[in-house]
């Protein structure tokens, strides 16, 4: 009777994992403002895990809400690749001087996460 209840709760934590990791990929949707500085053009882009913008390829790996003092923001962890050269790093919504993703042609801003 024991290993059945070891089995049931080991069943209904494995099935709560589950259900809540297809909940937070449903709500990660993110939305980037890209200034392109050669043609200066803005193009605001909205995808959920992955999105190819020209040479670039964005994926999403973690949103977080990340209370300071006295405000909170919202940061991305976002994987950037372009050609071979790959950037992972946290994109700011308010506090954008913490971006450290730099880019001749590109400049990116997280709008939404």
């Amino acid at each position: 009777m024991r290993s059945l209840w070891k089995k049931l709760l080991i069943i209904l934590f494995l099935d709560s994992i589950f259900f809540n990791q297809s909940l937070s990929t449903e709500k990660n949707i993110t939305n980037l403002l890209i200034l392109d500085k050669s043609s200066s053009s803005k193009y605001e882009i909205e995808f959920l895990n992955t999105y190819q913008f020209r040479n670039l390829s964005f994926e999403l790996i973690s949103c977080k809400t990340i209370e300071f003092d006295k405000y909170f923001d919202t940061a991305a962890l976002l994987k950037i690749t372009q050609n071979d050269k790959i950037f992972i790093g946290w994109f700011f919504k308010y506090t954008d001087r913490l971006n450290l993703y730099s880019n001749k042609i590109y400049e990116i801003s997280l709008t939404n996460c």
